[in-house]
């Protein structure tokens, strides 16, 4: 069995880090603010292919390590604000596989997420730069809190890594068979309409500027609802996208998702579901859970999942995963310590004997 060296030691230091209470905001003379944050968010990651197992201590790909600050300019009754992120280059959970060992610390220009201006007010907001198109988050809406361990974009947990046929290593990766079709970062120019009655639809035009051979125009529509009351909690998503490359085919995708969580006794339940059209594969996902008190350093969250995929990769594949997640969060240092388990199942019909593959995340966020 091949093992890869294994640090513990940050991930316990994470146990050390102050706790910032106050906003990091600086005030000019002129009312305008600006305000940092950022988080680090390291995992030890175990990964088992049927044949070999693999151990690293990387970045957690479902919400990278990562910098930032908004700057918000007096704009009369509307508001003006300006945001920079970026996550900080660390080899991830997403990066990881068999073949090779990516640098530790590898910063790329893809790498920044954000870099936008937005225009807000009674009209509703225009959002012009590198950031969210329409669709980014409509498939990924999970009220569940424990979405740090595990959530429906399953290739964030170990993308990399390729299915066995047998022994032998087919080429075949989790992120080619397992894609939720979720929208994406872009540069771009999009419009939110102002909020009705809980719903606000966005439309968005972008282009890819941060990745090289990419000269497609990206366009997509999302409706989001939001909910709560004293007794409920949901929100609801659904969105269309679809590119158009004159050196490719156009591809179009639908996604939807939604999660409701019982405030009185913490269960929760969400649900996903998207189609990549023109024989992409399709999938739905469903998670129940429970959040709650147990402890008196913060709540607790506790999830099991399941997803269905179909025509990943060939027609007429299976697609199929299950997993548990466990986050508990502790208020005071703002860190959020988690534990999920994640196996992986595929299926096709080639004759190939594929072997499962399961992955364990065990980590923490600290966020400022």
């Amino acid at each position: 069995m091949q093992t890869r060296p294994l640090i513990l030691a940050p991930i316990l230091c994470l146990g050390t880090v102050p706790a910032w209470a106050e906003d990091l905001t600086f005030t000019h003379p002129s009312g305008a603010t600006a305000t940092f944050y950022g988080q680090l968010n390291l995992t030890y990651q175990r990964v088992d292919d049927g044949e070999s197992s693999y151990d690293d201590f990387v970045d957690n790909s479902n919400s990278v390590s990562r910098l930032g600050f908004w700057i918000d300019v007096p704009a009369g009754e509307n508001k003006l604000r300006f945001n920079v992120e970026t996550g900080l280059g660390f080899k991830s959970t997403s990066d990881t596989n068999q073949i090779d060992d990516p640098d530790w610390i590898d910063w790329q220009r893809t790498d920044l997420r954000k870099f936008e201006a937005v225009y807000s007010g009674g009209f509703g907001a225009v959002w012009f730069g590198q950031g969210s198109m329409a669709t980014d988050s409509l498939a990924e809406i999970d009220n569940s809190g424990t979405s740090l361990a595990g959530y429906v974009n399953l290739p964030d947990t170990a993308g990399g890594y390729e299915f066995r046929d047998g022994d032998t290593l087919s080429g075949i990766r989790i992120s080619d068979t397992f894609r939720d079709f979720d929208g994406s970062r872009r540069f771009r120019i999009r419009y939110d309409t102002p909020e009705f009655s809980g719903f606000t639809v966005s439309a968005a035009y972008g282009e890819e500027i941060l990745a090289e051979d990419d000269d497609a125009s990206y366009y997509d529509l999302g409706l989001r609802y939001a909910f709560e009351s004293d007794v409920y909690e949901a929100d609801a998503g659904i969105g269309y996208a679809w590119k158009s490359d004159d050196d490719d085919e156009d591809t179009e995708q639908v996604i939807a998702s939604t999660s409701i969580k019982h405030l009185p006794t913490g269960l929760n339940a969400t649900f996903a579901a998207g189609d990549g059209q023109d024989d992409n594969g399709s999938y739905g996902y469903v998670k129940l859970g429970w959040e709650g008190d147990v402890t008196n350093y913060g709540s607790t969250a506790l999830s099991i999942d399941y997803f269905d995929g179909s025509d990943y990769e060939t027609d007429g594949s299976e697609s199929k995963s299950w997993g548990i997640q466990a986050v508990q969060t502790f208020d005071d240092l703002n860190l959020e310590a988690y534990l999920g388990y994640r196996e992986y199942q595929f299926d096709d019909d080639t004759g190939a004997d594929y072997q499962d593959i399961s992955a364990l995340l065990l980590g923490a966020r600290w966020r400022f």
